[in-house]
């Protein structure tokens, strides 16, 4: 009887934390549409809320993006594709 038991999912590749950061992306382009509008519409509430919204997602996205690179030396926008991790699938999947 053999030990061996392979994954269930084979990951993508991507730390989870990239698609947050791509989200912040998103909404902070939405946001910066906003401040946009509400600046040209004279609305100066709503535009300083979406302007420091603006800041903070991009602010939020650009921090998990150096996190990732820095501290856990993975790109946040391309596969971890290593040899170990090449080596790893192989050994898991075609042994």
């Amino acid at each position: 009887m053999t030990t061996h038991h392979p994954h269930r999912h084979e990951s993508h590749g991507n730390h989870p934390m990239s698609i947050v950061a791509f989200l912040l992306i998103l909404g902070g382009f939405a946001l910066a549409a906003l401040w946009l509008v509400a600046m040209a519409a004279g609305n100066t509430g709503p535009a300083i809320l979406c302007g420091l919204g603006m800041v903070a997602a991009f602010a939020g996205a650009v921090t998990i993006f150096t996190s990732l690179i820095h501290r856990y030396h993975h790109s946040p926008v391309i596969p971890d594709n290593t040899p170990a991790e090449t080596d790893r699938y192989l050994h898991e999947y075609r042994d």
